[in-house]
């Protein structure tokens, strides 16, 4: 799957991981996008019609929830959530296996929002 990976998850090694899953990560600095706002962020995935991998919770679901009530789409937004207990935490292979099981599972990811945590 290719897929932009946002600025908070944005590291060499999270791409390694991925890439080495069979996936083609695009990362947000690589494309002009670090520091950007989330909505730039969502905007360049969707132009470019790439899911969205992101830790940020909080603000990809409120802008999936406007976009969806507003009759609009993206093309998926893949959220990693933290807890205090670093236990709890995917790594970045946890992150790169979760992503492999959605893909293989056939459930849509385009217009959808997934918590990778889900598909340890």
């Amino acid at each position: 799957m290719r897929l932009l990976v946002d600025e908070n998850k944005n590291s060499p090694r999270i791409a390694a991981r991925l890439r080495a899953q069979g996936h083609d990560p695009v990362l947000a600095g690589n494309v002009g996008l670090l520091s950007a706002s989330d909505p730039r962020v969502l905007i360049w995935a969707i132009a470019q019609a790439l899911p969205v991998l992101t830790r940020d919770d909080e603000d990809f679901t409120d802008r999936h929830d406007l976009l969806i009530a507003g009759g609009g789409h993206h093309p998926g937004i893949l959220l990693v959530l933290f807890d205090r207990d670093p236990r709890h935490n995917l790594t970045d292979r946890g992150i790169a296996t979760a992503i492999r099981k959605l893909e293989a599972s056939g459930v849509p990811i385009s217009g959808h929002m997934h918590v990778l945590n889900q598909w340890r």
